[in-house]
């Protein structure tokens, strides 16, 4: 099946431009030709009738007979640059008196003091033939005066006007859609900058969702730019429901899931020691600190998203990352102890500014350490390091565990997407999607390679420099 083509207003404006341009342009062309063709021949025509009326001046009666006395000017204002063939005759009564025979082969009937014109072949060439009658004192009866020349230079002066007249033809299109497309750009310029502004707004430059301004939007162009303003309405009302959720939802979810841990524990100190009964309550609060887990990072991404669609952290204060990553480090200290992993820092550079939201900055970095910690092997290493590349700042987390293979490196960053294994801690598969929508915020990326020593995985965040 053929593929549609898109359609393009600035293509079907030129079009509009040019089609009539054109046909106004052929229409004005085949006016130039039959100006061209009446111009040649009259041109032409009068030279011939020049000859013609030469050579009638110079007739006249001696001795009873007519006598010719043929002037040099009579032909020689017929010469051309084509070297055209000049023919004529004299004759009276039917005789010729001086000239080249059979010259219009009674072709034509002229009037009395009246010179005709009409298109001939004589000795195999195409003539064009003056002819008149010429009453001569003496005789009774005019005398026919004919002169004859072949087309070639009325041919080449015809073909030079035409050639520059499709040059000009040409010129004008060629000239019509050049500035054509000039007015065009031009016209559609304000609607460019339009498009320009709405995609600035687009959902991953974090811009505000402000109605935009009419005033130096072309008139007919409102309608969809009121549609568009309508639609960013819409979306910040949506937004506030999101807030409304999040707000909602950190304390009603939360507030329950901590009162059962309360309550368990509660129950663990005070029942008996029934073996089975101690089994089951620790089943039931390791899934109340999974599914506790859980709410707070639904509640992350919520919060998350919601921030890359509003304006809140567009002028927001660089963040250190050192100081950062150092916190983030230091918060996530005890959970390395517990799990026997050594957790290190370093730095090579004293300071690095990077715009994007310190809290946001701060989810990212404790998300990718918590996951270095939770998913290393036991006595295992983790080295979160800080340095600048080129125009960017880096931060680095490596660890020596089992890694990820590299056919799971990107989906790994999908939501509740989880590496197939056996014996892994149980988690929501939401940390590195959360990481990802949270790096849009600063145009910071993420990408997973190999850690320490070739093995385990390393996680690579960079931010351009503030």
């Amino acid at each position: 099946m053929r593929e549609r083509r898109t359609p393009s207003l600035r293509r079907a404006l030129l079009l509009n431009l040019l089609v009539p341009t054109s046909v106004l342009a052929v229409a004005l062309g085949l006016g130039g030709l039959l100006l061209i063709e009446k111009t040649i021949e009259r041109a032409y025509d009068r030279v011939l009738d020049g000859s013609v009326k030469a050579i009638a001046e110079r007739i006249s009666v001696e001795d009873g007979e007519i006598a010719v006395d043929l002037p040099q000017v009579a032909l020689g204002m017929l010469e051309t640059r084509a070297n055209d063939s000049v023919y004529y005759s004299v004759s009276y009564d039917g005789a010729l008196v001086t000239g080249y025979p059979n010259l219009s082969n009674g072709d034509t009937k002229p009037g009395l003091h009246v010179i005709s014109h009409f298109d001939s072949h004589y000795r195999d060439a195409p003539v064009r033939v003056a002819a008149a009658w010429q009453p001569v004192y003496g005789k009774p009866d005019p005398v026919l005066v004919e002169v004859a020349e072949t087309t070639n230079g009325r041919i080449a002066a015809r073909r030079e006007l035409l050639l520059v007249l499709v040059g000009l033809e040409a010129g004008i299109i060629v000239a019509a859609a050049l500035l054509g497309w000039l007015a065009v750009q031009r016209g559609l310029s304000p609607l460019v900058d339009l498009g320009r502004e709405i995609d600035q707004r687009q959902i991953e430059a974090g811009k505000s969702l402000q109605p935009l301004d009419l005033a130096n939007i072309p008139f007919e162009a409102h309608p969809p730019v009121r549609a568009v303003n309508q639609l960013f309405d819409r979306l910040e009302a949506a937004m506030q429901v999101i807030r409304d959720f999040i707000a909602d939802a950190s304390h009603q979810m939360k507030t329950p899931l901590a009162s059962l841990r309360v309550h368990l524990a509660l129950l663990q100190r005070d029942m008996d020691r029934n073996a089975e009964n101690i089994e089951t309550i620790g089943e039931i609060e390791k899934s109340t600190q999974h599914l506790d887990r859980l709410v707070a990072q639904l509640i992350a991404m919520a919060r998350a998203e919601e921030a890359i669609v509003s304006d809140k952290d567009d002028h927001a204060a660089p963040a250190d990352l050192i100081a950062s990553a150092s916190d983030a480090v230091a918060m996530m200290a005890p959970l390395a102890a517990a799990r026997n992993v050594d957790l290190a820092f370093e730095a090579e550079i004293r300071s690095a500014p990077v715009r994007i939201d310190a809290p946001a900055l701060h989810d990212i970095l404790t998300n990718v350490i918590d996951n270095a910690i939770r998913y290393n092997k036991i006595g295992g290493s983790v080295i979160v390091s800080v340095f600048a590349r080129n125009d960017r700042y880096v931060v680095k987390i490596s660890d020596d565990g089992p890694g990820i293979a590299s056919e799971h490196r990107e989906r790994v960053f999908d939501r509740f997407f989880r590496v197939p294994a056996t014996n892994r801690p149980s988690g929501s598969g939401l940390g590195l999607a959360i990481v990802r929508t949270r790096l849009q915020q600063g145009s910071g990326t993420i990408t997973l390679a190999d850690g320490i020593g070739g093995g385990g995985l390393a996680v690579i965040v960079a931010f351009p420099v503030a």
